[in-house]
């Protein structure tokens, strides 16, 4: 009996110690200010979120833990091609190629994964000839563009842990905020400092 209460607890534990590996981070955004308020959220140099606009009054959920994708398009011949999308699992290479295949006797545009020596970042390379444009998507919308001009030149993407928050709101952009919790609050509203009529600051909890 004392066995079997001992291993029930050893599960119990286990769940208690698993239970914050399965959980979700969302930040909340709200809008207190008498207009439209556009939000842009960056980890690192990494977009996560470009919001259309929060009404006056209303809030929402970003999730900061969502999943992400990479595709490339390019301009070949006069004709556009479109790689399928590669999973973004953290610091990783992508890499934008054409290749032979001799089976088909045609070429193929892709992108793969490639190493990187780059512990904090996103690195975006391409061999093929023209300009390379590669998109970020979350849910399946674009969020950011890289565009590599030259092969083998290499461009960079921080994605570290610090999230980067600014609005627009009325057409004035707010200061740039940041914080390193993915569950932050952050509040438009109207800044009643001296500044003047007009101007709108970020609170963030």
């Amino acid at each position: 009996m004392k066995r079997s209460t001992m291993t029930l607890k050893l599960k119990l534990m286990a769940a208690v110690i698993l239970l914050p590996l399965f959980g979700h981070a969302n930040m909340t955004v709200r809008n207190q200010t008498p207009y439209t308020a556009q939000y842009v959220i960056k980890k690192g140099d990494m977009v996560i979120a470009r919001l259309p606009g929060i009404a006056p009054g209303a809030q929402m959920l970003i999730p900061t833990d969502s999943t992400y994708e990479v595709t490339a398009s390019a301009v070949i011949n006069g004709n556009t091609y479109t790689s399928a999308p590669l999973a973004v699992t953290g610091p990783m290479g992508f890499l934008a190629q054409v290749v032979q295949n001799p089976s088909q006797g045609i070429y193929e545009f892709n992108v793969v994964e490639i190493p990187t020596s780059k512990p904090n970042a996103l690195i975006f390379e391409k061999t093929c000839l023209g300009p390379v444009v590669f998109t970020i998507t979350k849910d399946g919308r674009p969020v950011q563009n890289v565009v590599v001009n030259n092969s083998f030149e290499t461009q960079e993407l921080f994605i570290d842990d610090v999230y980067y928050i600014y609005a627009v709101i009325n057409g004035v952009t707010t200061d740039v905020y940041t914080t390193t919790n993915p569950n932050a609050t952050i509040t438009a509203t109207v800044d009643h400092s001296d500044l003047g009529p007009g101007y709108f600051s970020l609170v963030i909890d």
